[in-house]
């Protein structure tokens, strides 16, 4: 009695725990099927996902070209695409060979043991076919044997400009929520990380894959025949297009001389004098694009640092409107940054024009102590009047989208004088030489001397003119905009500084007459050494400038962030570009 009331009892229990089995399968395959578990699995999509064979042939995400139209990470061209079950069955594969003029046998060899569809490569570089090769493949009608335009991801040559692009579902579902209800961007879509792909993937983001695609059984082998099928959106729209304000030859350039003198931390920002357009920017270390989270990922041309020297140029500014200085009086440069010590680097007495050349540390701590018993806020303001302190780069309102910027990592510039400071002699004179809370940007700096290039006339930088749709219509332009607040610095105080600048690199005595005074182009400048670090012992070094001095068309900035002293890698690394830029231009010149 015993034992049968047992067998009952686990009858039942079997009963219900295959009835809870029988619920479950029936929630998962009927109820549940697009929207599985709290990670919201589409098992439908999933299951197309398993038992389709596919080759992208584009991603559908908008790319990035630069002022000339040429790619800067990434290639669309014509390659042929073989499938694996070709291996399985006879092709007339002497006649691919022919068409290419390669050896059949290398054909054959490319399929074997592949269980994914491929392109087609010698040496281990893809096979790039002419338009008449892939007119004659598809003629043809080989299946399996495919001649299409493929999306090739290539170097990016601006990775910390461009950005990087990633998956996440929950950024997904955030940004896209719509969209992803209605199955036009899926949970797998890749959106923009940082840089302009994080900017403006709104307009970017994939709207569907172009690709071909076949189904297969659970043992891998073609369905429905060999029967290949073409997929993609239908939209005329996508994948946009982003024209840059960046030169492909400059970018490369720039890359290539940072690594030459040896900066491996730092970097360069170079920018048209007249319209503020950015034409390079290139940060060190690089970093590869799969781990942008990496060391060298940060870009370092928007990240704020303290500047050293470059900073008199705002104090320098403020005095010559304040009249606090003429070309007439002179500095004891003997004097250290304090003036109650001998300076270690006797300059002598000299001129307003000679301290600046020659960075004497005590003529600006003299300056600044005087400006700033007239207003403690004269530093910032002076800042503020050379495009220094905001933030510089462009921005603005697209359609429904607020504050669209062309550096979305741009830090904030400070120059922070605490009430406790205002009187100490110490205090002042640090913030003088651009040390003590003085912090600003590269791409800030680069403004700066654009500014003054152009007369005080400040302007936002932009990254890139536009972007166009597939169609070659125009979905958005970023027109030309100066910086919101209204204060500059007078075309007297701007002509001053340019004296100022060009003494620099003319003086024989000047910090960078040395190196850059017989450079291709006259150039004008400061350069800058800062300490850093919480011993002060690691030091920094900057050259910011403009070229010609007589009709500015670049204003560059270079940043080595671990400098050594006697190696002025900034400076060598400048006359290399300049060098460069001059002949690129008199290429141009002769070329129209």
């Amino acid at each position: 009695m015993i034992v049968h009331k047992r067998i009952v009892q686990m009858l039942i229990l079997f009963n219900l725990v295959l009835l809870l089995f029988m619920f479950r399968l029936a929630y998962v395959q009927l109820i549940a099927t697009h929207h599985l578990s709290k990670y919201d699995v589409d098992l439908v999509e999933e299951s197309i996902k398993q038992r389709t064979k596919k080759f992208v042939l584009h991603s559908g995400r908008g790319y990035f070209k630069d002022r000339h139209g040429q790619s800067l990470h990434m290639d669309y061209y014509p390659s042929l695409i073989l499938f694996p079950f070709l291996r399985e069955h006879f092709w007339p594969v002497a006649k691919v060979a022919e068409i290419l003029k390669v050896d059949s046998q290398k054909l054959i060899d490319a399929v074997l043991d592949k269980n994914e569809p491929i392109l087609f490569e010698i040496n281990g570089k893809r096979r790039v076919i002419s338009t008449e090769e892939m007119k004659k493949i598809n003629e043809l009608k080989i299946p399996g044997v495919y001649a299409q335009y493929v999306q090739e991801r290539v170097e990016n040559l601006a990775p910390h400009l461009i950005g990087v692009v990633g998956e996440n579902a929950d950024e997904i579902k955030r940004r896209y929520g719509t969209q992803v209800e209605n199955g036009t961007i899926s949970l797998h879509t890749e959106i923009g990380v940082s840089g302009m792909e994080r900017a403006f993937d709104p307009f970017l983001v994939s709207q569907g894959s172009s690709e071909l695609a076949y189904f297969v059984d659970n043992l891998n082998r073609p369905l429905f025949g060999f029967d290949v099928r073409y997929m993609a959106p239908a939209d005329p729209y996508h994948p946009t297009e982003v024209i840059t304000t960046i030169d492909k030859e400059i970018q490369t350039f720039v890359m290539d001389a940072l690594h030459e003198v040896g900066i491996t931390k730092g970097g360069a920002v170079i920018i048209d004098a007249n319209s503020n357009d950015l034409l390079s920017l290139v940060s060190m270390p690089t970093f590869d694009v799969h781990f942008p989270f990496d060391e060298g990922a940060k870009n370092h041309m928007v990240t704020a640092y303290t500047p050293g020297s470059i900073f008199k140029i705002v104090v320098a500014a403020a005095a010559i409107d304040l009249n606090l200085v003429n070309k007439l009086d002179v500095f004891d440069c003997n004097k250290n940054l304090y003036g109650d010590n001998e300076e270690p680097r006797r300059l002598g007495t000299l001129t307003f024009l000679d301290s600046f050349a020659q960075s004497c540390n005590y003529t600006f701590s003299q300056l600044a102590n005087q400006l700033i018993r007239k207003d403690p806020q004269i530093l910032e303001l002076y800042a503020k009047k050379l495009g220094l302190v905001n933030k510089v780069g462009w921005r603005g309102d697209i359609y429904r989208l607020q504050e669209i910027t062309h550096f979305p990592e741009e830090e904030l510039g400070t120059i922070i004088i605490d009430e406790k400071d205002i009187g100490d002699l110490y205090a002042i004179s640090q913030t003088a030489i651009g040390q003590k809370n003085v912090q600003v940007t590269p791409l800030a700096v680069a403004n700066m001397l654009a500014t003054i290039a152009r007369g005080g006339e400040k302007r936002q930088v932009r990254s890139a003119s536009k972007i166009v749709y597939e169609n070659g219509t125009t979905a958005v332009e970023f027109p030309k905009q100066n910086l919101e607040d209204s204060e500059q610095i007078s075309k007297y105080t701007a002509m001053r500084l340019q004296e100022l600048l060009s003494a620099v690199v003319k003086s024989e005595k000047g910090t960078a007459h040395s190196i850059l005074h017989n450079s291709a182009y006259s150039v004008a400048g400061k350069t800058g050494t800062a300490q850093k670090g919480l011993n002060k012992q690691q030091l920094s070094h900057w050259f910011a400038g403009y070229f010609p001095t007589n009709k500015p068309q670049f204003v560059m900035v270079i940043v080595d962030l671990n400098h050594e002293n006697g190696n002025i890698k900034t400076l060598k690394a400048y006359k290399k570009i300049v060098e460069f830029l001059h002949e690129h231009l008199e290429v141009k010149e002769k070329v129209n």
